[in-house]
């Protein structure tokens, strides 16, 4: 749904959403991996594990990491990458996530992530922070509900390592010098967003949701999303994305369309997503997911 729904997202699914949503898992514990190749053979993996601890609440690890495939090494003497040789740079984020129910219709979540960055011979890291919120039943009002989220609240990104060492020469002596790597922000959101969820006839549900997200290092976005679930086992969805103050030349996503399947067998179900993202200067985006709950 275009990342549009961050007030009704819930399970391990939510973890990334929006962290609160994870109080509202309907299993003991369960697991979902999903994975989407975003243009050439760069992907992302994606692994989420939550479980509940009664009054306590719900704990969840993710882990997310970027697959750049192998990269020929070049360098000022060999430009094509003869010698064959290859590098593949890492990029991944572990997360930490609590939520708790505080009443029957307020739920907050909190994470915390590690990003870690590496190339050959320099590396960054950073921690940050997302923090969840989410509100049922507004003003008493059935199926009206409303969510707010701060993601990536933390500390800079900074490469460091003998990569960023430069060989000087200083009348007859061969130094090294440092070049320092910029300092750079994460890049931080705050979102707000409203839904509502209506019982249509028995066993189907239809559910609308916007949101608006104000970045810190990219222009703002409108997004809008529906849901359609029949007996909470077929799922069809659809979402766009509107950024403010941006020129469609500029826009790389603007719509997503998506169904899902999930079972129940025996006490476990299982469940698998489909997701189809457009994209104007690449091929367009699917992403596959299931999931695992008992």
């Amino acid at each position: 749904m275009s990342g549009a729904d961050i007030t009704f997202t819930k399970g391990v699914d939510a973890i990334f959403w929006n962290p609160a949503g994870l109080s509202n898992m309907e299993s003991r514990a369960s697991a979902q991996f999903s994975t989407v190749t975003i243009f050439n053979d760069i992907s992302v993996n994606y692994l989420a594990i939550g479980a509940g601890f009664g009054s306590l609440g719900h704990i969840g690890v993710s882990i997310k990491a970027l697959d750049f495939g192998d990269i020929p090494v070049t360098t000022i003497e060999d430009m094509d990458g003869t010698t064959g040789e290859t590098f593949s740079p890492t990029f991944s984020t572990i997360g930490l996530t609590y939520a708790n129910k505080l009443t029957n219709s307020i739920q907050v979540g909190l994470t915390a992530k590690m990003i870690y960055e590496s190339i050959p011979r320099a590396s960054a890291n950073a921690v940050a922070f997302d923090i969840g919120i989410q509100y049922q039943n507004l003003a008493g009002l059935e199926g009206v509900s409303f969510g707010v989220v701060a993601k990536n609240i933390g500390s800079n990104m900074s490469y460091e390592g003998s990569g960023l060492l430069e060989k000087v020469s200083n009348e007859g002596r061969t130094e090294y010098l440092d070049r320092n790597a910029s300092s750079d922000q994460l890049p931080a959101s705050l979102e707000l967003g409203v839904a509502y969820k209506y019982s249509l006839m028995e066993k189907n549900t239809l559910m609308a949701t916007g949101t608006f997200q104000n970045n810190n290092i990219q222009n703002d976005d409108l997004r809008f999303g529906l849901e359609y679930v029949f007996d909470n086992m077929i799922m069809v969805r659809g979402g766009y994305v509107y950024t403010t103050k941006t020129d469609t030349d500029d826009l790389l996503y603007t719509f997503t369309l998506g169904a899902g399947f999930h079972y129940n067998l025996g006490g476990t179900t299982v469940g698998i997503d489909y997701a189809f993202r457009n994209s104007q200067y690449f091929d367009v985006n699917n992403m596959f997911g299931i999931e695992i709950a008992f």
